[in-house]
């Protein structure tokens, strides 16, 4: 994987204790959760800025989870491989995949949290003494940074405002996109959907949705497939990085 000039300048900026993300920071697609998933008093390492200062893990590398959690169809990063095995699919792509549990997503896709704090879950995250203080310090350093602006495609999976505001409020000031419309506006799971305001820049497409996590409706996963395979067509964009 070749390095990301972006990434090396934020992590020239921020604590080694940020967290980053996993997968391909060359990656065309940036998939957005609310927080890592683990118990508060632990500190994460495996995709933090130290992690990717070292350069000793390859987060784009595919694996075969061997977590319980993980080897559940459910869990958020099973979904997140649901919806990128969509994408091949429609785009007539390779997926080859040797089990069914495999997360080979983050070959060509990004993935970061909303949040610093990791915590098993989301009550939990948000009473945390410091959780806004962070989350506005960390949109500030890390959201508006080059890194995250020079992703074409971008889903948000966190519909509660106490992460972000959904339209027309916080996701078009913070990522500097206007909003488009809501897709189906009588489907169970909202998507609101948002476009680069700028003609003299890239096209970008912003997704902004549900997290995928608890019972989601059977037409969201592939609602926002199609969203991102229209995008991908009209502007002939490449998701596989070689």
């Amino acid at each position: 994987m070749t390095e990301n000039i972006y990434l090396e300048e934020l992590l020239k900026k921020i604590p080694k204790n940020q967290y980053i993300g996993l997968g391909n920071p060359n990656a065309k697609i940036l998939f957005i959760g609310k927080e890592a998933g683990a118990e508060i008093e632990t500190e994460i390492f495996h995709g933090s800025a130290r992690s990717w200062k070292e350069k000793e893990i390859n987060y784009s590398e595919k694996y075969i989870p061997n977590d319980p959690k993980i080897r559940n169809l459910n869990h958020t990063w099973q979904r997140y491989q649901k919806l990128y095995d969509c994408i091949l699919s429609n785009l007539n792509l390779e997926n080859s995949k040797e089990d069914k549990y495999e997360i080979n997503f983050v070959e060509n896709i990004f993935t970061t949290e909303l949040s610093n704090l990791h915590a098993p879950n989301t009550n939990d995250a948000k009473k945390q003494e410091n959780f806004s203080n962070e989350l506005k310090s960390r949109k500030d350093s890390f959201f508006r940074s080059k890194f995250i602006e020079q992703f074409p495609i971008i889903v948000i999976f966190a519909s509660d405002n106490k992460y972000i505001e959904t339209y027309p409020g916080e996701v078009c000031e913070l990522f500097n996109v206007k909003f488009n419309n809501l897709y189906n506006e009588n489907a169970k799971d909202k998507i609101w959907i948002h476009s680069e305001i700028s003609k003299e820049k890239n096209p970008r497409l912003l997704i902004h949705t549900r997290q995928l996590t608890n019972s989601i409706s059977k037409d969201l996963i592939p609602s926002i497939c199609d969203l991102i395979i229209q995008f991908i067509k009209e502007n002939s964009i490449k998701i596989e990085d070689n």
